[in-house]
């Protein structure tokens, strides 16, 4: 039976001056059952105090890197190329290899590259990740505004790029499509191209229309909460037959306007819950698998 290992983004969490408010809160994470953190770096104007306040509370990092156009801040960027990209994807990883990561995810490329562009970047990334020493630890993330934003796209890369790695988050994918990606024979073909590549999943429950749900659990948002616990049931399976690695999982609840305005709950609440919830669940999951292999 594999392990779960539980992170929690520190999207939307506010540092404090000299990051004194996450030195708070990271012991609060670890007594929540948290493995660790996931950190976006680019917004950050010093990342050495992070690895010292991680380590003081017992926790692992996972870092998050955009490839150009970070925490998408201003117009998108005109004309970048794949090797555009890939000098700035390697000035990232040098600067996330610092906080010795547990993992890496990467929001990676350009949704209005071709397929061609995009197998071009990703075949370079894996020689940029063998270069620092990180094989193995990157993996790209499903993503609006990015190379994998819809899962045809993302299915044609991974079938020509064999050892590419993947950060699961349908809700991307859901809504860019307007459809729970369970409809017929074509979808059930997409996740069956994709879900062995997942090595790290982002656990968050959207709709058709949005990428977040205020209140996952409600009875409102039954056929969302079945597809993914789905989806991550088959991702859990496919790790759990590799027999290598644990499972790695965010509940990546973030701020408004994700968040949906006046909601009952924070967003913080609401990822809090959702990862103690998930992680018994996917423990379950886990165990009915190992028991069938």
């Amino acid at each position: 039976m594999p392990q779960i290992l539980r992170f929690r983004s520190t999207w939307g969490v506010e540092t404090g001056d000299n990051y004194e408010k996450w030195q708070k809160w990271f012991p609060t994470l670890k007594a929540q059952g948290y493995v660790g953190i996931e950190v976006d770096i680019a917004p950050l104007p010093s990342i050495s105090p992070i690895r010292r306040i991680a380590d003081e509370a017992g926790l692992e990092i996972i870092v998050m890197v955009h490839s150009k156009w970070p925490c998408y801040v201003g117009p998108k960027p005109v004309g970048l190329t794949p090797k555009d990209h890939l000098e700035s994807y390697r000035t990232q990883l040098k600067i996330a290899k610092s906080l010795r990561p547990f993992k890496i995810n990467a929001h990676s490329g350009d949704d209005g590259w071709t397929v061609e562009q995009a197998v071009e970047f990703f075949e370079g990334t894996l020689a940029i990740d063998a270069e620092l020493g990180l094989t193995g630890l990157v993996s790209h993330e499903t993503h609006r505004n990015r190379a994998f934003f819809n899962p045809y796209n993302t299915a044609q890369v991974l079938k020509r790029i064999p050892t590419l790695q993947v950060t699961a988050d349908f809700s991307h994918f859901v809504v860019v499509c307007e459809r729970l990606l369970d409809q017929g024979e074509e979808d059930k073909e997409l996740l069956r191209t994709i879900i062995p590549r997942v090595t790290h999943i982002h656990a968050r429950i959207g709709t058709t229309q949005s990428s977040q749900c205020p209140d996952p659990t409600h009875p409102m948002f039954t056929v969302e909460r079945k597809f993914f616990e789905d989806s991550w049931k088959q991702i859990i399976g496919s790790i759990a037959s590799k027999r290598s690695s644990p499972v790695t999982f965010v509940p990546e609840y973030g701020p408004f306007p994700y968040h949906p305005f006046g909601a009952a709950a924070s967003f913080s609440d609401v990822a809090d819950s959702e990862g103690q919830r998930l992680q018994v669940l996917f423990e379950s999951f886990a165990k009915s698998t190992g028991a069938s292999l």
